[in-house]
C-alpha cells in the first residue's frame, strides 16, 4: 500500500528561549541523546520518535536508512518464491497502470507471472489497478473522496461479484480488501461492514486483516473502536500512523479499557495512550510489560522513555538550555529565563525518575521479553544517567561479551567513556590512557566529544575540558564542513536574565566565562615540550590557535586591569600578528569591523580635531596597551610637570574602549551599545559594568579636573565627565554649576581643540 496524507505535530523545543533580539538555538539543535531507536528495527514507529521537531507522519522525508516495505510487496514477494527482486514489485505497484499488465510488459514481476501462468493474479491485479481511478501513482491505495463516486458505485457492485465468484481463498481475501477499501472512500459503510465481517471477523490477523479493519473502525460508532485502533497501533507497520492520525484526539484510556477482552487488548490500549504522553509514562509501561511483555512496541516505548530522559537530564546538565519537552513553556518568559540552579535541581529530579525506570529494567525476566538488547541498553544508560557507574561498567562488559558487533555498540563505548570520565574525583580528573583511544575514533561525534570535555571542565580540569569541546570545530556536517550547529550551549543563568549568551565555538566560550588565570593555563599546556601524541592531537585545535589565545591572553588582563601583564603578553606575539588582524588590509579571522581606525588617547568618534597626535604609531593593542601604561606611569608621578594631560588622555582610552567607544576592541571580540541592565552585567564579563558605564574614564578625567591648571581645561573635565555617563555633548550640569561661562562654548564638539589646549 502507498503512502497516504502527511501530518506532522510540531512539539517545538522551550530550548528556543525569547530573546529581545537575535537568534537563539533551540529543538534538535540541542536536545541530547546517545542512544537512538534506528539501531533496533524500528523504522515503522519513526514517526513517534522522540524529538523536540516532529511528532507525526512525515514518510516522503525519510532517508533511505528509514525505508519500510510494505506488507503487501512482502505478500507478492513470497508468492514469486522471492524470485522477483522486492524494486520490481514495487515498481509494478506503486508506478505502473493497468495497461501495463499484459505479456510484454518490461516489468519483471509481471513477467514471472505470464511466464509461470499465474491467471488468478493477474486477473486480480488488472481489477486492483481499474480501481485506482486515476493516474496518480504516487498515491495508489488512498483515494481522495471526492473522485468520481458513480464510477465507484459500479466498480463496488464487480467487486461484491469477485468477491462471491472466488474459491482461492488467498485472492477472495484480497478482492475483499479491495472492496473495503473502495467502500469507505465510496462513503459506503454498509459494505465495509458487511465484507469485513464476512470476511475478516474470525480470520488470521495478517496485513490484510489490519489494513481492511482500519476501515473498519470507521463504521463504529460506540467506544469500543479504541480497542481496535490500539490494536492497529501494536501491530500493523503500515497502519499505526493511520491509526493515531485520525483516533488519538478522542482516545481515552479508562473508556478504552472497559471495552477490552483480553491481557493483549490491555496491552495495546496502554501502549496507544503511551505514544501521546511526552511526560513520564512509566506506569503504562508497566502495564504492557504485565499484560504482554512479547509485544514488540514495548521495547519501542522503553526506548522512548529513555530518550525523554537523556533529553530532561543531558540537554540541561551539558548545554544549560531547558529540555524540549517544555513545550508548553515555549512563551513563557519566566519559564524561559529560570536559573541555572533551578535547571540543574530539575536535572536532578528527573535523574530520581530515571532511578524508577531503571528499578523497573531490573526487574524484569529476560525470557519473557522480545528484544532483550533493547532492554540492556536501556539499562547501561540509565545506569550512567543515574550515576551507579560501577554497576554501569559491569554491564557494559557483560554487554562487550554477547553484543560487540551490533550498531549499537559503538553508543555503548560511548557511554563507557562518559561513564570513566565521570566517576573520578573533583580536581583530579584527567583523560585516562583506557579512553584515549575511544576520544580518537569518535571525534568526528561532536555531541560526545562536547559531553566528554563538560565532564572534565565540571571534575575542575578546564585544561584538557577546553581542549576537547575545541575539538567539535573539526567535525564535518553533511555538506563536508564544520556545522557550528552541531553543538551549541550557553552559559549561567540568573533567575532575572534575559538576555543570556550562547556558544558555538570554544573560543567565545573561554572568552566570556573565564579568566586571564585560566587563559594562562591552556597556554602553558600548549608549552609543554612532553606533549605525548594523543595529547598534539586534542590540542590540536588550540595550537593551531595559539596566538589568538595569546592576544585573548592580554585582553582578559586589560579587563582585569592587570595592563603590566597584558603588556608583556601582547610582546610575545610578533609584528606579523598585528599587522595580519589590526590593520584596514589584513583582517584577519575577527572581520571587517575589528579594526583601529582612530588612536583612542587622541580622537573621539564624531569630533573632526581634538588633541594633536604627538606620537606616530600604528595603533593595535599592543601599542595601545604600552602607551597606556607609559602614559599611567606618567599621570601617577608627582614629579612629572603636566600629569592633568596624561590623566586626560588615560581617560580618553578608557573612554573609548568602552561600548561606546572606537577602540572598544581593546576588551572585546565583538561588541553592541546596547543597554542590557544590571541583570545581564552580573553573569557577563567581568568589567562589564565598567565597559558599559565607563566608571574608569570618569575617574580619570576626574584626576585630570584635580591637577588641570585652568579653569578652562577643568571645565573641559567636567563636560567630559557628563559626556561619558550620558553620550551628550550638550547640556553638561557640572560645567553649568561651577564654569557657567564656559557652558555655551562647550556644548557642542566645535570648541574641544581649544579648551584642550587651554590646559596649561
Amino acid at each position: 500500500m502507498n503512502k497516504f496524507l502527511i501530518f506532522t505535530i510540531l512539539l517545538v523545543s522551550s530550548f528556543g528561549r525569547i530573546q529581545a533580539c537575535g537568534y537563539s538555538p533551540f529543538g534538535e539543535d540541542i536536545r541530547y541523546s546517545i542512544c537512538k531507536p534506528e539501531y533496533f528495527n524500528y523504522k515503522h514507529y519513526k514517526s513517534f520518535y522522540y524529538t523536540a521537531e516532529l511528532w507525526g507522519y512525515d514518510f516522503d522525508e525519510y532517508p533511505e536508512k528509514y525505508k519500510i516495505v510494505d506488507s503487501n510487496i512482502l505478500d507478492w514477494y513470497n508468492f514469486t518464491h522471492k524470485k522477483v527482486a522486492i524494486e520490481d514489485i514495487e515498481e509494478f505497484n506503486f508506478k505502473l497502470l493497468f495497461t501495463d499488465v499484459n505479456p510484454n510488459s518490461d516489468n519483471k514481476f509481471i513477467q514471472y507471472l505470464y511466464q509461470n501462468n499465474e491467471k488468478e493474479a493477474i486477473k486480480y491485479l488488472k481489477i486492483a489497478k481499474g480501481c485506482e481511478l486515476t493516474n496518480d501513482a504516487d498515491d495508489a491505495w488512498e483515494r481522495n473522496e471526492t473522485v468520481n463516486n458513480g464510477r465507484r458505485a459500479r466498480l463496488l457492485n464487480k467487486m461484491l461479484r469477485y468477491i462471491d465468484e472466488e474459491k482461492n481463498l488467498y485472492f477472495k481475501r484480497k478482492y475483499a480488501f479491495l472492496t473495503i477499501r473502495l467502500g469507505h472512500y465510496s462513503g459506503n459503510r454498509e459494505v465495509v461492514k458487511d465484507v469485513f465481517e464476512s470476511n475478516f471477523k474470525n480470520t488470521k490477523k495478517d496485513y490484510l486483516y489490519y489494513w481492511s479493519l482500519f476501515f473498519y473502525t470507521f463504521t463504529k460508532s460506540n467506544p469500543g473502536y479504541m480497542v481496535d485502533v490500539a490494536d492497529l497501533m501494536a501491530n500493523s507497520p503500515e497502519k499505526k500512523h493511520a491509526s493515531y492520525y485520525f483516533f488519538h484526539e478522542n482516545f481515552k484510556v479508562e473508556e478504552a479499557l472497559k471495552y477490552a477482552k483480553s491481557k493483549t487488548d490491555i496491552a495495546n490500549i496502554y501502549a496507544y495512550a503511551s505514544v501521546q504522553k511526552r511526560d513520564q509514562a512509566l506506569d503504562y509501561i508497566k502495564e504492557i510489560y504485565a499484560n504482554s511483555p512479547k509485544s514488540e512496541i514495548l521495547g519501542f516505548l522503553l526506548l522512548r522513555e529513555l530518550n525523554k530522559i537523556e533529553d530532561w537530564v543531558y540537554t540541561p546538565y551539558y548545554s544549560n538550555y531547558s529540555p524540549s519537552i517544555d513545550y508548553q513553556n515555549f512563551w513563557d518568559s519566566e519559564e524561559n529565563n529560570i536559573s541555572t540552579q533551578t535547571l540543574r535541581a530539575r536535572s536532578e529530579n528527573d535523574r530520581l525518575y530515571a532511578k524508577k525506570v531503571l528499578d523497573f529494567v531490573n526487574s524484569i525476566n529476560s525470557s519473557k521479553i522480545q528484544n532483550p538488547i533493547v532492554w540492556k541498553t536501556v539499562a547501561i544508560n540509565l545506569e550512567f544517567i543515574t550515576r551507579n557507574y560501577k554497576d554501569c561498567l559491569k554491564k557494559i562488559a557483560l554487554f562487550e561479551k554477547e553484543y560487540k558487533t551490533e550498531k549499537v555498540f559503538e553508543e555503548i563505548e560511548k557511554i563507557k567513556a562518559l561513564c570513566i570520565m565521570a566517576d573520578q574525583e573533583n580536581g583530579r580528573a584527567v583523560i585516562k590512557p583506557e579512553l584515549e583511544e575511544t576520544i580518537l575514533k569518535y571525534k568526528a561525534d561532536a555531541r560526545f566529544i562536547f559531553a566528554l570535555g563538560r565532564e572534565l571542565e565540571f571534575k575542575g580540569n578546564l585544561t584538557d575540558g577546553i581542549a576537547l569541546i575545541s575539538l567539535i570545530e573539526e567535525s564535518e556536517s553533511i555538506d563536508g564542513g564544520f556545522n557550528s550547529y552541531d553543538v551549541e550551549w550557553q552559559g549561567n543563568r540568573i533567575k532575572s536574565s534575559s538576555n543570556l549568551k550562547e556558544f558555538k565555538r570554544y573560543f567565545d566560550y573561554l572568552d566570556f566565562v573565564y579568566t586571564a588565570k585560566a587563559v594562562q593555563k591552556i597556554l602553558d599546556k600548549t608549552e609543554d615540550p612532553g606533549l605525548t601524541d594523543f595529547q598534539k592531537r586534542i590540542y590540536a585545535v588550540i595550537l593551531k590557535d595559539k596566538n589568538s589565545l595569546k592576544d585573548l591572553l592580554g585582553t582578559k588582563y586589560i579587563r582585569e586591569s592587570q595592563l603590566n601583564n597584558a603588556l608583556k603578553t601582547f610582546k610575545t606575539l610578533d609584528k606579523k600578528y598585528w599587522d595580519d588582524n589590526y590593520n584596514a588590509w589584513e583582517r584577519g579571522e575577527y572581520g571587517d569591523n575589528y579594526v583601529f581606525d582612530q588612536n583612542p588617547f587622541y580622537d573621539l568618534k564624531h569630533t573632526a580635531s581634538f588633541i594633536p597626535h604627538t606620537e606616530k604609531y600604528l595603533v593595535t593593542k599592543l601599542s595601545v596597551t604600552e602607551h597606556l601604561v607609559k602614559y599611567s606611569r606618567l599621570a601617577n608621578n608627582p614629579k612629572t610637570a603636566d600629569r592633568s594631560y596624561y590623566y586626560f588622555l588615560i581617560a580618553n582610552c578608557y573612554y573609548n574602549m568602552s561600548d561606546y567607544g572606537n577602540s572598544w576592541m581593546m576588551r572585546r571580540y565583538t561588541s553592541r551599545n546596547l543597554y542590557y541592565g544590571d541583570e545581564y552585567q552580573n553573569e557577563s564579563y567581568i568589567d562589564e559594568i565598567e565597559y558599559r558605564n565607563k566608571l574608569k574614564a570618569i575617574a580619570n578625567y576626574k584626576l585630570a579636573f584635580k591637577n588641570a591648571k585652568t579653569n578652562k581645561f577643568k571645565a573641559l573635565c567636567l563636560r567630559m565627565m557628563d559626556f561619558v555617563e550620558h553620550q551628550e555633548y550638550s547640556n553638561s550640569e557640572r560645567v553649568k554649576k561651577e564654569f557657567p561661562e564656559f557652558a555655551s562654548d562647550l556644548s557642542g564638539c566645535v570648541n574641544l581643540e581649544a579648551y584642550f589646549k587651554a590646559r596649561k
